[in-house]
């Protein structure tokens, strides 16, 4: 089922128009699709936002409709790397990319998924960022490494859909 959901994800999404609402269902799914501790287990999902981005808008759209596991998912914007503390999921926007090494080593060791709206960030950090293919497609890579130093497991079914990076 994640497959054929992702696939039809990976539909064209412009460069110049970017489908933001295609990148918050692939947020949704790296959630449903990575395993935190069980101390991160339980009450509210929080994904924060560093930086602008509409996805924002998009994720507090799907936070109102949607739930992950029974727990509601909160949406919270922060304006610098130490606020993200409290967070599982830590979705980094393009205007914010050059913070990654800052963030790397604020969140070193830490249950937080580190998901970069630019391109190639996963190379320099991140766990998860996104990837438009020369078809226009969307994709992600995969840093595996960084998901297992910090706590998390990542599904073999999400590995197998993205490009892993290291």
């Amino acid at each position: 089922m994640l497959f054929l959901f992702l696939n039809g994800i990976s539909a064209k999404c412009v460069a110049q128009d970017v489908d933001y609402k295609a990148y918050t269902l692939f947020v949704y799914n790296f959630m449903k699709y990575v395993e935190w501790p069980e101390a991160q287990s339980k009450g509210d999902f929080v994904v924060c936002i560093f930086g602008e981005s509409p996805v924002q808008k998009e994720l507090a759209g799907l936070a109102a409709s949607k739930k992950l596991k029974g727990r509601n998912i909160v949406i919270k914007n922060i304006s610098k790397p130490e606020d993200a503390a409290g967070c599982q999921l830590l979705y980094v926007s393009a205007s914010k990319s050059g913070n990654i090494k800052a963030l790397k080593e604020q969140m070193a060791g830490k249950p937080i998924l580190i998901v970069g709206e630019r391109e190639g960030l996963a190379k320099k950090g991140a766990e998860l960022s996104f990837v438009t293919l020369e078809d226009d497609g969307l994709k992600f890579d995969i840093n595996k490494k960084e998901i297992e130093q910090h706590q998390l497991k990542i599904s073999s079914q999400l590995i197998s859909l993205g490009i892993l990076v290291n």
